[in-house]
């Protein structure tokens, strides 16, 4: 009897040991933050000399294969201000995860429950947002990331994709905020087209396209937004154009300007150029020097005091300059 018990205590821990095996855990990060030299525009306004992160992250993800070609998993990505040495987004106070959420990926495409990269930014916004300091990223529509979101995307057939992403997490609107997106990839070219319904009765739409090509060490992408209020004269666009050339193996350069027009909103940018240089020093440590400049307020701040009293960063209402040297190590 004894023997027995020695044997299936045995058996059990063994059965434990390759289950624990199957699992594939994964801790990651990337810190990121840069000394800023900001000139914000406005007899208001002084220049200013000071750190500003360029949104560290650390997660964890924990995947399982459980049939041939399926797999699930969990994901939690927190966001770090490393300039105030604090754990929220570089941006807004309020904001302290930047992904939650489980996933199925199988034959028939992904799905995915909780907070996460929106629909229409991986296929739209995304192919711009391509510059490693702070100011990258925001001449675009959309949202980002949000909560109680259900995600899925599909295969790609014959080149064709489609994705669309519903979500609770839509603000002050009362409705669902629902995304639908269809792409087409093949030989270096990407094009995808969207619609980014703000509210369930239609009052608050982005359209959105966006075109991509690569080719040797060039990397161009080009993107159009539409925004559609009904009710009013608060309609807006943005177009951006990028263009990236690697020059080896270490060293990429990239240009992008944009044209971002909404009244409502003063503006938002308004005419915007952000020109970059990134050193990959090795595979975990990349340096980066990059030039930004828009025409009305959007993500130039009045000083290194990153946040306002509601919690998002405190802009200026006629523009501003801002170069930035920084570091990025990822692990």
């Amino acid at each position: 009897m004894h023997k027995a018990k020695l044997f299936f205590g045995a058996g059990a821990m063994l059965a434990m040991s390759q289950a624990a095996m199957a699992i594939d855990f994964d801790a990651y990060g990337s810190l990121r933050i840069g000394v800023e030299a900001v000139s914000p525009d406005g007899s208001a306004d002084d220049d200013y000399t000071g750190l500003r992160d360029a949104y560290s992250r650390v997660g964890i993800k924990v995947s399982e294969a459980i049939a041939d070609d399926w797999t699930v998993s969990a994901q939690l990505e927190l966001p770090l201000d490393l300039a105030n040495l604090d754990v929220h987004s570089p941006y807004d106070q309020q904001d302290q995860v930047r992904i939650a959420k489980l996933q199925i990926n199988g034959p028939l495409g992904s799905v995915w429950y909780g907070r996460g990269w929106m629909a229409y930014y991986n296929y739209i916004a995304y192919p711009v947002d391509y510059f490693s300091s702070y100011y990258s990223g925001w001449a675009t529509t959309t949202t980002f990331r949000r909560e109680q979101t259900l995600y899925y995307s599909s295969p790609s057939f014959a080149g064709v994709s489609v994705a669309a992403a519903t979500t609770n997490d839509n603000g002050s609107e009362s409705e669902n905020r629902n995304q639908y997106i269809i792409s087409y990839a093949a030989n270096g070219l990407t094009l995808a087209a969207g619609l980014d319904d703000n509210a369930g009765h239609k009052d608050n739409r982005n359209f959105g396209a966006a075109a991509t090509y690569t080719t040797g060490p060039w990397y161009l992408a080009a993107k159009y937004e539409e925004m559609i209020v009904t009710g009013g004269n608060n309609d807006g666009t943005v177009a951006n154009l990028l263009v990236q050339y690697s020059l080896d193996d270490s060293n990429t350069v990239r240009g992008m300007i944009a044209e971002v027009d909404f009244p409502a909103w003063g503006g938002y940018g308004g005419t915007v150029l952000h020109l970059g240089w990134d050193h990959q020093y090795n595979d975990d440590l990349k340096v980066f020097l990059e030039y930004y400049q828009e025409e009305s307020t959007s993500a130039i701040s009045q000083s290194n005091d990153s946040f306002g009293t509601g919690g998002y960063i405190s802009g200026v209402t006629s523009g501003g300059r801002a170069i930035t040297a920084g570091v990025r190590y990822d692990f």
